[in-house]
Order: structure tokens, then sequence, then C-alpha cells
């Protein structure tokens, strides 16, 4: 039985605070040297093209990501097996990297923000075009100069 105050659980009454004290709180960080992103309404007004080339100029490709667009520019209409194969991985793993590299750019191929249930195959579709007959992947078409000025630049 447990006294008044006290915790219903005698061995619990033992064991120290689990609060954080002040001194050990994270610092936030001022407004004043964060770095200013591009807003959601600015790009929201933008076309979905100008949006895709502000993407990569903001956020370059990372060597992974360079080596998963190379491949479907050099592959189109591949499964994502053959894709990373093509890119020297194993099973899906240039699928994954596709569905990180569109997370990263999210807010701008997406500005008014993603839906909270949205699958990997529509993240991938930002960039992709996909055929369920043939499990292909391709580079969406008005964006495909974007893509190839993206993995050259990096």
């Amino acid at each position: 039985m447990a006294l008044p105050g006290k915790s219903p659980h005698p061995l619990t009454s033992y064991l120290p605070s689990l609060r954080r004290p002040a001194s050990l709180s994270t610092p936030t960080p001022d407004p004043a040297h964060r770095p200013t992103p591009a807003t959601a309404p600015s790009l929201a007004g933008l076309p979905r093209r100008e949006r895709v080339e502000q993407a990569f100029a903001d956020i370059p490709l990372t060597p992974n990501e360079q080596q998963a667009i190379r491949a479907l520019l050099d592959a189109p209409d591949s499964t994502a097996t053959k894709l990373s194969s093509a890119c020297g991985w194993q099973n899906a793993a240039w699928r994954t990297q596709m569905i990180l590299l569109c997370q990263r750019r999210r807010r701008y191929f997406w500005p008014n923000g993603m839906a909270s249930d949205i699958t990997n195959g529509a993240i991938i579709g930002a960039l992709t075009e996909y055929d369920s007959a043939t499990l292909g992947f391709s580079p969406q078409p008005d964006i495909l100069h974007i893509l190839y000025e993206a993995v050259d630049a990096g």
C-alpha cells in the first residue's frame, strides 16, 4: 500500500527524477541565423518545371542520387531491380534511393504539403512515370532536360 503522495509502486519511489535540468535543455537557435528556405506560397505559384529546377539548384544531387537518376536516364522503361543492378545495388535499392531523393525535395515537389497517406509510388511519381504492365520506370518527359542538367552538374 502506497503512502499519500508516494508512487503506487514501492520500488519506483527510490528512482531519481527523470526531469531534465534547465542547464541541459536544448538551446533554441536564433531565427536571424537560420537559413531562409523558399517558402511554400512562393513555390506554389511557380510552374512545376520551375519548382523542379529550383529543387535541384538548391539541393544538389548526392553521389547516390546522381547514380540513381543516371541509371533512369540511361535505361528508361527498366524495372527497379534492373535499375538497381545498373547502379551496382541489390534488389530494389534504386527505388529506395528515388524515394529518399524526392522526399528531400518535397517542399519543391509538393509546395502545399504532402498528403499524410501518400504512397511511395506517388512519391517517385514526382520525377518518374511507372508502367504497371511492364513494371518499368521512365523519367517524366517534361522534366527530362532538368534531370540531365542535375546529373551533369553533380
